[in-house]
Formats: structure tokens, C-alpha cells, sequence
């Protein structure tokens, strides 16, 4: 047995002055008598009052030195070491990824099982052992860097929630060890999981949280018109160890719309086919009724929206830094020409780019950004002049490039039309415009981007983006669908208002264009909107990394110890000889009131 603190030992000195109380104490009490027979018992007791004499043996003094050395040992906090060593720093990993929501018995999900297990192991440790804990959704997260309070880090895994991330928990391994580096001493790792992951050559243990049961899941929701019909296609999968039979119910909406009986032997997958002839919503929701070990990846929510993949033509002769500008942005194709004469008004892309080029016929559709331009149809070009330093225009750009400068050997000036707005000016000349006539969105830079530094600075890829994003806005969200962990981003061409998002719940956060949505995000349906426009998006569980609920094959690893199995590495006697106190005073009271 060791003990933690020392200190309490110095109590010891209250246990002689209750023994001298008791030397003290007067051993009779003075009574009116009827006879003398008694005066020679009252001299004996007279004698025995004497303050050196040998004193009659007492069970209160003995409890109340029981009382004492028991809170003195509690204060010690004694520790019994079983069956291992015993280290100053812990480090637990706490998987919190989706496929820990999988019910692991009657009332705990995996993810509730291994908090369970990690406080017990935690309670068992010896006070002053430091503590460090890691939550795994995807990412590492370091919620306790080394504090020893007991009640603090219990406090910190009781508010470990779970997420619906995924990811590869063995990433994790390489943040312990730099902790671990850190630490500079002896160290043990706890690391509370349902998926295979190797510590190698790190001194802990792996408990496996994993277990089987009736599992299947809805992996996908899709859907395509074919004349004049929705075709809608669901995906399923068995991930259990049985048998699975149960309903598949389609909802157009929340509206129930079609429903099917399925049969998914262990591990087979399976596509059912539906035909709605409208929509009566902006989404549809899959889901199968049967109650199983992982409820969250029986629902799928599927946003219905166009095609949002957007076409560019860029006509340039190899402009590097223009090609890989559109090819940063989401959901487009990028098409390269360097000759024009191919260029017929009946083409159909979204956006043109004519750098340093211009087309013998114009396109009559599609948004055009022209780059070091002739006077055309939609604006006139003056002469300009040679060396002059470009400044963006405030308020008609975002605030990244807000404070954007440049130098330019070369450059025309553009009479911005009047359904345009300045970008960007040298002096008091427009060399930059954006704005749109007829239901076509134009933009224009009036200079080479060989003949400045400005392809070179990082605000070019920025502006570049942002009149892509506005010439041919693919929508506040880049995809209408995403599965749990994914970055969401919601962007919009005005900079100044906010994007308002509801979540499933009904709770609403306002955003900036180019903010990612955060936070705990639920499964479901989520709202956008700024000023008129009005989006959707669903976000649907990992079913590919995380609804595989049958148990692995790990191997043989003597780190491996199960989620039911006794974790403790000791045992800290402290609320034994609280007790114990608490006991004896009970005991030393009923004593008393007896007139012991």
C-alpha cells in the first residue's frame, strides 16, 4: 500500500491531548444518598481522580482514536496497487465518431460504455496522477493537458458528447506520442474505441468497445427526371451479424409516398427503384422502420436541386495562374481554347473567359469576364497609360481584398457602362468593373496579367474567385448533400449581409459569406437564407466508415482488453476509511446516549 500525501501525519499530535482529557476527567459524579455504606466507594473514586494515576480502560477514548487515525489515513490517500504498474501520467482517447452511437447494451451507447470505463479507471488511480484526455471525432481534440483533479476530469468526460464524424482513429497515435515526448516521463495510454488501431511501441491499452447485433442502413437517396417523372433510386446495406427484415419507407417531403419490404442477408446491399410523378417538397427522406444497434444510419435525407456543376470556357493562350484561379472553384468544369474562331453565338456555357482574346461573334447566353479587352458591345476601352499603381475599391469587394495594391506596367481604361460597378481604379480611372445587363452578368479587367505583379500577390486567386463565384454562382453551398464530418461552407457575391442557417432543431446562426457551419451539427434538413435567396442542404450519417457494426477480427494483442472487462489498475482506499470514520462516530454516539 502507498500513500499520496504525507502531510496528514502531523495530526497524530491531537491523539495525546484526548488521551490527557481523559486522564483529567473526573470518573464519578455527585449524588444525595440515603446510607454511608456507600462513602468508601466515593473515596475510591476520590483517589482514582488524581491526575497521574493509572485511568480505567474507556471505549469512547478508543473510538475516538479510531476517529482520528481514520481521517488521518483518509487524508493520506492510501493506494493498493493490483496487478500492474503504477503511473504518474495517464493519457486517455475517448472515440467519440459516429459508429461509437451504436448501442452497446441495454441503456449505454459504446460511447457512454467508454466514459463509464474511463472514470472507473480513473477513480481507481492514485491522487496526483496527471491526467490527460483526447477526444476523437475525426480530429484530435485535447480537452485536459496533464491536470490531476479528479473531479475536473471526471467533469470533462461526462461532457464528451457524441458527434457523427469519422475518421481513422490510429491518426491519433502520433498526437499522443508528441504529448507523450513532452510528458518527458514514464507515461500509460487508454485508448476507448470500437475500431482496430495499433499503439506499437506505446506502453497502454487498447479497450475494444465493439460488439454485434441487427444492423442495416440506408446509404443513399438519389434521384433523376425521365419524362416528366422522379426516378429516385435508395441504396441499402446489411452492416449486422443477421438476417435483417423490416420496411423501407420513401417520403416525398414528410409526406409518405412509397413503402417496400426488404430482405438483406449478412453483408449484402441492395437498390430499390421508386417513381413519384411530382415533388411535393424540396427534399426526400428515406428510412427503414426496423429498430436496431444504430438508429442514426436508418434515416436518409436527400436534397432535391439542379445539376449545380457549372461549364467555363476559358479562351487564353497558357495563363497558368488563370487556370488554376477557376479551377479552385467548387462545382465547375473548366474548357480551354486558344482560338476564337470556334467561339459561335450558340454556344452554351455558363461563363466565358476571353483573355486577351475577343471573339469575331459573341456568344448570345452565358456571362463573360473579359481580360485586357477591345471596346465592345457591352463597354468602351480608352488608351490608358504606362506605370500606375491599382487600388481596390471599397465596398464593391469583399474585405480580404479591400486593401489590395499592385503595380502596372501597362493599362487601358475602361468607361465603366452604366450598369457597372468599379473594382478596381487607378486615380480616378476605372480599370476593373462587374455588373449585369439583360439577365448576363459582365465583368472586366482592363490590363494584362503578364504586365503586372498583381497574378503574383495572393489577392489575385481571391479576386479571381470572387467574380467566378459571382459570374457564376453555383449557390450559397457547393453541394446539396453531405455526409457528417464534411466541411460545409456557405458563400454568397453580397459580403454584406448575413447568411442566416436553421438548423434541423429550429436554432439559427447568421454567418459571413465564406464562414463554415459549426458546432454540433445534427442529421437532417438545413435552411439558408440571405435577403430573397433561399437554400437547402441535408447532412446525412457516415455510412461508408462508420455503420460497419460487425465485430473485427483485431488479432492477438496483449494490449487489447474488452469493453465489459475490469480495468482498474488499483484501488484507492480513501472512502473506505471515510466510511470507517462515519461508522465508528454513529457507533461512539449510540455509546454516549447510552451513558457509556
Amino acid at each position: 500500500m502507498g500513500f499520496t500525501n504525507l502531510w496528514p501525519l502531523f495530526l497524530l499530535l491531537t491523539i495525546p491531548p484526548v488521551i490527557m482529557l481523559y486522564i483529567l476527567k473526573r470518573k464519578y459524579k455527585e449524588e444525595v444518598i440515603s446510607s454511608s455504606l456507600l462513602w468508601k466507594e466515593v473515596y475510591k473514586n476520590t483517589r482514582a481522580n488524581t491526575p497521574w494515576e493509572k485511568f480505567k480502560k474507556n471505549i469512547l477514548l478508543l473510538l475516538q482514536i479510531i476517529i482520528i487515525l481514520s481521517v488521518i489515513l483518509a487524508l493520506m490517500s492510501p493506494f493498493i496497487s493490483i496487478g500492474g504498474k503504477s503511473y504518474k501520467n495517464v493519457i486517455m482517447v475517448i472515440d467519440n465518431t459516429a459508429s461509437m452511437n451504436t448501442i452497446y447494451d441495454d441503456s449505454n451507447s459504446r460511447l457512454e460504455q467508454g466514459k463509464t470505463l474511463a472514470k472507473e479507471y480513473l477513480n481507481s488511480t492514485k491522487e496526483g496522477t496527471n491526467t490527460y484526455i483526447i477526444s476523437y471525432d475525426g480530429s484530435s481534440n485535447l480537452l485536459l493537458n496533464g491536470n490531476f483533479n479528479k473531479s475536473n476530469a471526471t467533469s470533462i468526460i461526462d461532457n464528451i458528447s457524441k458527434s457523427y464524424g469519422s475518421g481513422d482513429i490510429s491518426d491519433v497515435v502520433s498526437f499522443v506520442k508528441a504529448i507523450g515526448d513532452g510528458i518527458g516521463e514514464e507515461y500509460e495510454v487508454l485508448i476507448f474505441t470500437d475500431k482496430q488501431v495499433a499503439i506499437s511501441d506505446i506502453d497502454g491499452k487498447i479497450v475494444y468497445l465493439g460488439n454485434s447485433g441487427l444492423n442495416a442502413s440506408v446509404d443513399n437517396v438519389s434521384h433523376k427526371f425521365v419524362d416528366d417523372k422522379i426516378k429516385v433510386i435508395a441504396n441499402l446495406t446489411n452492416n449486422g451479424d443477421s438476417l435483417y427484415e423490416g420496411d423501407f419507407s420513401l417520403y416525398n417531403g414528410e409526406e409518405l409516398a412509397k413503402v417496400e419490404s426488404v430482405n438483406l442477408q449478412v453483408g449484402e446491399s441492395k437498390t430499390l427503384s421508386f417513381e413519384l410523378d411530382s415533388l411535393n417538397s424540396d427534399y426526400l427522406k428515406g428510412e427503414l422502420s426496423r429498430k436496431d444497434i444504430l438508429m442514426e444510419d436508418n434515416t436518409y435525407y436527400h436534397v432535391v436541386n439542379e445539376n449545380k456543376v457549372k461549364k467555363i470556357l476559358l479562351v487564353t493562350e497558357e495563363n497558368i495562374f488563370l487556370e488554376k484561379a477557376f479551377g479552385s472553384i467548387e462545382n465547375t468544369e473548366v474548357y480551354k481554347t486558344n482560338d476564337v474562331s470556334n467561339i459561335t453565338e450558340n454556344d452554351d456555357y455558363d461563363l466565358y473567359v476571353f483573355d486577351n482574346k475577343m471573339p469575331e461573334v459573341m456568344p448570345r447566353k452565358g456571362n463573360i469576364l473579359f481580360i485586357n479587352p477591345n471596346s465592345n458591345e457591352f463597354f468602351n476601352v480608352l488608351q490608358g497609360g504606362e506605370i500606375g499603381q491599382a487600388t481596390a475599391v471599397k465596398g464593391s469587394v469583399s474585405s480580404y481584398l479591400e486593401d489590395t495594391q499592385f503595380t502596372l506596367s501597362k493599362y487601358n481604361i475602361i468607361e465603366t457602362p452604366y450598369y457597372g460597378t468599379n473594382i478596381l481604379t487607378i486615380g480616378d480611372n476605372s480599370i476593373g468593373f462587374k455588373g449585369e445587363i439583360n439577365d448576363r452578368k459582365i465583368a472586366a479587367l482592363s490590363f494584362d496579367l503578364h504586365s503586372t505583379d498583381f497574378a503574383l500577390k495572393k489577392e489575385f486567386p481571391i479576386l479571381i474567385y470572387e467574380l467566378g463565384e459571382e459570374l457564376i454562382s453555383t449557390g450559397m453551398v457547393y453541394s446539396n448533400n453531405f455526409k457528417a464530418g464534411e466541411k460545409i461552407v456557405v458563400k454568397s457575391s453580397d459580403f454584406e449581409s448575413e447568411i442566416n442557417v436553421t438548423y434541423p432543431n429550429g436554432d439559427i446562426k447568421e454567418l459571413k459569406s465564406g464562414e463554415e457551419v459549426k458546432g454540433e451539427l445534427a442529421l437532417g434538413i438545413y435552411k439558408i437564407n440571405q435577403n430573397d435567396n433561399n437554400e437547402s442542404f441535408s447532412v446525412n450519417f457516415p455510412t461508408s466508415s462508420e455503420s460497419d457494426t460487425s465485430v473485427e477480427t483485431i488479432g492477438e494483442n496483449d494490449n487489447i482488453v474488452h469493453g465489459k472487462s475490469n480495468l482498474k489498475s488499483g484501488f484507492n482506499l480513501t472512502p473506505i476509511f471515510i466510511l470507517l470514520a462515519m461508522l465508528v462516530v454513529a457507533f461512539e454516539w449510540i455509546l454516549y446516549k447510552k451513558g457509556n
